[in-house]
């Protein structure tokens, strides 16, 4: 999983990014997502964002997270971590 925060300092660039992050993950907190993405899904993203964004201007970070990071999450108020949907748990 990745948590992606981005900071982008036009509204109009800072809607598209939204909604291209939209199409990639769940939006936790308004500039920031939780993605269930492979390296090819990444490398998507980054491309797309990059033809978007102004590099001098915004700014959009990467973390990724590993299943024991995942585990520590602790969230205040409502909400909860998402599950990677292309595995269901029965």
């Amino acid at each position: 999983m990745y948590l992606i925060c981005f900071d982008i300092s036009d509204d109009k660039r800072l809607r598209k990014v939204a909604r291209e992050m939209e199409n990639f993950g769940l939006r936790v907190q308004r500039s920031i997502f939780e993605c269930h993405l492979d390296d090819d899904e990444l490398t998507e993203l980054q491309q797309r964002l990059a033809r978007i964004i102004e590099a001098d201007k915004d700014s959009i970070r990467y973390y990724s997270l590993c299943n024991k990071d995942i585990n520590t999450i602790r969230i205040d108020g409502p909400g909860k971590v998402s599950l990677d949907p292309r595995y269901t748990i029965i």
